[in-house]
């Protein structure tokens, strides 16, 4: 999770679950629980008498066979006058749904009496303005999640979050709506729609186009504090009606009398600020490149349509004033096409990148799809529930019920979350392969900008950071961008890069270990602190997690910045190892690029070479280390200046002691890269104390596979020992050592476990034996390459593995290692003469006594 969301994800989920908890809530209330019942017929006082004005086609009333102009005498017994129609109109809404009511009517002289039965409308107005308002809340969650260090996109978030409680009202006064709910809903809606209709104007004013006035903080002030007041003194009005026609307080009908005025000016207010914002975002958008304009296009068309056809709306209801059944019924068609103006907002971010939510889409999207359906199908359920069965329960019984329920619900939709979350995050041995095998093909080696390019798409593809950049090392400094224009006020003090300077000691553990790759949040990042708040404030702004550092030549070179995987998770242990594991590779693949880069430039090839050769010898090992109890000798002579043979040995943490020879397919300086990949590989897995003996060929396989081109492989042979004589060894495709006993040719055995070559494609995993014993004091242990056995002399012979072993066995009686390893290599130079290898040579060999 990046800081910036960190910091308002509480936010952000207390007013999502609060707004969906309000809207879903008023809407069952409404629909469900306090809906009106109706006979779907108008009446109307004339004189006093109430007569039917107006049948609705089909409806309860034409179907109990009730006409128009007849006289509405009583209902259920009760006389039904001018002075009693509204109670009687209450009387009917506060019915449950298909109740049959008695209606006594006159038509021509004649008394009868008619059976209605009432029928509960679906609320299809409040279901198109709350589908509108989940769209709309969806996109701006998912906009902010992708940016949330910009204003505008936190802006946009709370646009969607309040357009989603703009459906909120209180129940109709059906007569059986508890008084302190009604006052509750008007106070909620009066505070939403005083919110919202700035709200709106404002973020007009910040997009497309920034305005000035979107700073004028007087203007601001005054802009929402208007609304609030007249939205409070219209909901004071709207409560007082409500709390008079109860009959509680019937002395309040004068105040809101005269008060009516001020619910007309809010209303005017609303619809004169919603066209103005409509305005300014047409002046805004002509202010844009024309390919962007062209892209806000249909949320233009939309917008403005849909303001038209509210106004048309509220036109011809104001028309209407209530009287017209088949308006109301049909009202529901102006409302329709309110989803469409979140989509056209939608399609324009998504498909022009207005805001950066490309990342987060899918996996957000996948998230609220589960959850949405989840908790749609529940409260379909409950609602068939209450329908159904309702009034059989108790009130306090209906919670329990729902709560019981929801506890399973709750634990499955964890699990499957949970479940989406893994299938979201790459597999940890596909991004190795993905990222190591993107450094394979030979021209990247060659060229740092290939290198570095390379490196990108593979980062990108396998984490899909919400940052990623690569900043050069100068002078133990890195320069720290400057922040594009986010329309925040720090951005004004973040307008100029900052040179982020690396302590001598994190430099000192990046050469000793060839990588660093270091966390830039929490204790570790003690030393972004001590260089002050500012520059603390710029790494968050960056929103970078991560960085690892790229060494070349044992001097930093390049600073990779990662942000959050898959724009929000945070990088675990075992990714921070395997960006080590490519800060080694990539290092190593860097100065063959600086170095072959410095061969092009400078045109002396045979300097360079030798610099090559150099670092190659420093990466094997060209010195034996004095070990109590053994003798030692080695020796490795490239063909050319630089070669593919390998020479290596490390003591491990346990105090066991490692050597390995090995033998890269080909010459030169191709052979060597690969050479020193393998070198650099075993020092890193030697180094884990969790990689045993028997699995450190398989993970050498694995990496060198994704590195190697297709016909390039290693051969090599792995020794281990300790200081009793205890002694392991496996072969992969390389000649098996040789121990020594004496002086007769029975007394060398060859030791050859079976094993493939390593990096080898195509090829299934392989496996490899590893052979056991024990050292007695006298014997020796040689492991060779093929350079000295197949040294080849002018006629086209060969010195083959018995006159290399006479050669070792003539030597072992005297018991010098060392004279032992020089003789092997003046008989080597005096008898070839042709198409000369590279050789290599270790000799162990344990004291006597």
């Amino acid at each position: 999770m990046t800081p910036s969301l960190k910091r308002i994800r509480w936010r952000l989920i207390g007013s999502s679950v609060l707004a969906l908890v309000l809207t879903l809530l008023s809407f069952a209330l409404n629909q469900w629980v306090y809906g009106s019942s109706d006979d779907q017929c108008f009446w109307k006082a004339e004189g006093n008498k109430v007569r039917i004005q107006e049948l609705l086609p089909e409806g309860a009333a034409e179907i109990a066979g009730i006409l128009e102009r007849d006289e509405l005498v009583a209902i259920q017994g009760q006389p039904v006058t001018a002075r009693t129609m509204e109670e009687a109109r209450r009387f009917i809404n506060a019915q449950p749904k298909g109740k049959e009511v008695l209606y006594q009517v006159r038509r021509n002289g004649r008394l009868l009496a008619l059976s209605v039965k009432l029928v509960r409308p679906f609320n299809y107005v409040g279901l198109s303005v709350m589908l509108s308002g989940l769209v709309a809340w969806a996109i701006g969650l998912l906009v902010v999640v992708s940016s949330p260090q910009r204003k505008i996109t936190r802006h946009f978030y709370y646009m969607g979050a309040i357009s989603l409680l703009i459906p909120l009202y209180a129940p109709a006064d059906s007569g059986s709506v508890p008084l302190l709910i009604q006052v509750t809903g008007h106070v909620l809606s009066g505070v939403i729609m005083s919110i919202a209709t700035p709200l709106w104007f404002h973020f007009f004013l910040r997009f497309p186009h920034p305005f000035p006035l979107r700073r004028n903080r007087l203007f601001l002030i005054c802009l929402y504090g208007g609304f609030l007041v007249i939205g409070f003194l219209s909901t004071l009005v709207a409560t007082a009606d409500a709390i008079a026609r109860s009959g509680v307080y019937g002395d309040l009908l004068w105040m809101i009398t005269d008060l009516q005025a001020v619910t007309t000016v809010f209303r005017a207010l609303m619809a004169v600020t919603v066209i103005l914002g409509v305005m300014l975002f047409w002046l805004g958008s002509m202010k844009l490149p024309f390919k962007r304009q062209m892209a806000l296009l249909p949320a233009l068309f939309f917008t403005t349509a849909v303001c038209i056809d509210l106004a048309a709306y509220s036109y011809l209801n104001g028309m209407a004033q209530g009287k017209s059944l088949l308006f109301q019924q049909k009202a529901w068609i102006f409302f329709a096409p309110l989803p469409l103006l979140p989509l056209s907002f939608a399609y324009a971010i998504l498909r022009h990148g207005f805001f950066d939510v490309r990342r987060a889409i899918l996996r957000w999207l996948t998230y609220f799809a589960v959850v949405g359906a989840t908790l749609t199908g529940y409260f379909l359920v409950l609602s068939w529930i209450f329908e159904q069965g309702i009034y059989t329960f108790e009130a306090r019984w209906v919670g329990v019920i729902a709560g019981l329920t929801a506890w399973p619900i709750g634990w499955v939709l964890r699990r499957v979350l949970l479940a989406l979350r893994k299938k979201f995050r790459r597999d940890l041995n596909t991004a190795r392969d993905l990222i190591l095998g993107s450094l394979q093909e030979s021209k990247k080696r060659f060229s740092e900008e290939d290198l570095s390019s390379s490196l990108v798409a593979a980062l990108r593809e396998a984490f899909h950071p919400h940052v990623l950049l690569l900043i050069p090392v100068v002078d133990r400094c890195i320069e720290l961008p400057a922040l594009a224009e986010l329309d925040d006020p720090r951005s004004a003090s973040q307008s100029m890069p900052l040179s982020l300077r690396f302590p001598l000691a994190l430099i000192r553990n990046a050469r000793d270990y060839g990588e660093l790759a270091v966390g830039l949040a929490g204790d570790e990042a003690d030393w972004i602190r001590e260089q002050g708040k500012e520059m603390r404030a710029r790494v968050d702004a960056l929103e970078a997690q991560v960085m690892v550092l790229l060494m070349a030549n044992g001097e930093p070179h390049t600073a990779v910045l990662l942000g959050g995987k898959y724009a929000e998770l945070n990088y675990g242990r075992e990714d921070r190892e395997l960006l080590r594991e490519v800060a080694v590779s990539a290092g190593i693949l860097l100065e063959t690029a600086l170095l072959h880069q410095r061969l092009l430039d400078q045109g002396r090839i045979e300097q360079e070479l030798q610099t090559a050769r150099r670092i190659q010898e420093g990466l094997i090992t060209s010195e034996a280390p004095r070990i109590d109890g053994y003798d030692m000798a080695l020796r490795l002579e490239p063909a050319l200046e630089t070669g593919g043979d390998l020479l290596w040995m490390r003591r491990r943490n346990n105090g066991h002691w490692i050597a390995a020879v090995g033998d890269v397919s080909g010459k030169g300086l191709a052979a060597a890269l690969y050479m020193s990949q393998a070198t650099a590989l075993l020092e890193f897995a030697v180094r884990q104390e969790a990689m045993d003996f028997r699995h450190l060929l398989q993970a050498l396989d694995q990496t060198m596979r994704n590195l190697m081109r297709s016909r390039d492989f290693l051969t090599l042979c792995l020794l281990e020992w300790d200081e009793w004589g205890n002694y392991h060894v496996a072969r992969a495709g390389h000649p098996g050592p040789l121990l020594i006993r004496g002086t007769l040719p029975e007394d060398v055995l060859e030791i050859s476990p079976m094993g493939r070559g390593l990096g080898m494609r195509p090829s299934p995993p392989g496996s490899w034996v590893i052979n056991e014993g024990v050292l007695k004091p006298g014997e020796w242990l040689v492991m060779y390459s093929d350079g000295l056995t197949e040294a080849m002399n002018e006629s086209g012979e060969l010195l083959g593995l018995d006159r290399f072993k006479g050669l070792l066995q003539a030597h072992w009686s005297q018991g010098s290692v060392h004279e032992a390893c020089e003789a092997v290599f003046q008989e080597v130079d005096s008898f070839e003469t042709q198409d000369r290898d590279d050789r290599t040579l270790f000799i162990l060999g344990r004291r006597k006594g």
